[in-house]
């Protein structure tokens, strides 16, 4: 992780005790992050933050099937348009190049994050048949090659 994402959690972590409010996306994200790609313990995420570990093994589970919605995550609430009250032939107006950049770097933004929550999905579903190939002891995955 970057250094101001370990500030940010060294913070998160501190101000645990001050308040009891519900973690913001931003927040769960980072805590999800820090057990994927750092390998913290979630034992000692759930000491250092205040949240069940529970809870934190139900953040990892609903990053891994993308059910966090990209929209959530930037405050913006989504809104789905009522076609009936749009006119048949609405023309679009014309985009001017700031217009254009402006647009094309939010999506840019958006897609990026996109990728990022695919990666961190695929990290966690790698992660889950890790976990359970050692608890069960058997193979999961597909092995490559020829049919012995």
């Amino acid at each position: 992780m970057e250094k101001t994402e370990d500030l940010k959690l060294q913070e998160l972590a501190f101000n645990k005790r001050v308040s009891t409010r519900q973690k913001t996306l931003e927040e769960k994200r980072m805590i999800v992050s820090s057990h994927l790609l750092n390998h913290v313990p979630i034992s000692q995420l759930s000491a250092n933050f205040g949240v069940n570990k529970v809870t934190i093994y139900r953040w990892i589970r609903t990053f891994a099937d993308g059910k966090v919605p990209i929209r959530r995550s930037e405050g913006t609430p989504e809104v789905k348009p009522n076609p009936s009250s749009m006119s048949k032939k609405s023309q679009k107006a014309v985009e001017t190049e700031a217009e254009e950049l402006i647009r094309l770097r939010e999506e840019n933004k958006r897609l990026a994050e996109a990728l990022k929550m695919s990666e961190w999905m695929n990290h966690a579903k790698d992660v889950m048949i890790d976990e359970a190939e050692k608890t069960f002891n058997i193979p999961i995955r597909k092995k490559s090659g020829a049919k012995q």
